[in-house]
């Protein structure tokens, strides 16, 4: 799996998907400057997995299938160390659901697959 984490997300968190492609925004020529149009296009260009904190990716997911998976986290202003424990925890769920769903959506009661 390729993951791409948007400008809300940690890079460190990249450390937490072990076996995957990952990739930052800040890794992209314009960096943490990239549209959202752009982000969705560079998503779809290379079948990139969406992890973002911003509703608009569920908003362009839910109207165009753009990304065309996406990982929404809803879990409020948590620390990086609390995100990055969160994602351990959960990392093989996160990882199952993402493979057979194309939407997951974490709360910090849930984690929702669609």
């Amino acid at each position: 799996m390729a993951f791409l984490l948007d400008a809300n997300i940690p890079p460190s968190l990249a450390d937490d998907l072990i076996g995957h492609h990952v990739e930052h925004v800040i890794s992209l020529p314009f960096g943490t400057s990239t549209s959202d149009g752009e982000i969705n296009d560079y998503c779809f260009r290379n079948n990139c997995i969406l992890i973002t904190q911003d509703s608009y990716f569920y908003d362009s997911f839910i109207l165009l299938k753009k990304p065309p998976k996406l990982i929404l986290v809803k879990l409020g202003n948590q620390r990086i160390r609390e995100l990055r424990s969160y994602f351990r925890k959960n990392r093989e769920l996160i990882e199952s659901l993402i493979s057979k769903h194309s939407l997951i959506i974490l709360t910090p009661e849930s984690i929702k697959a669609s």
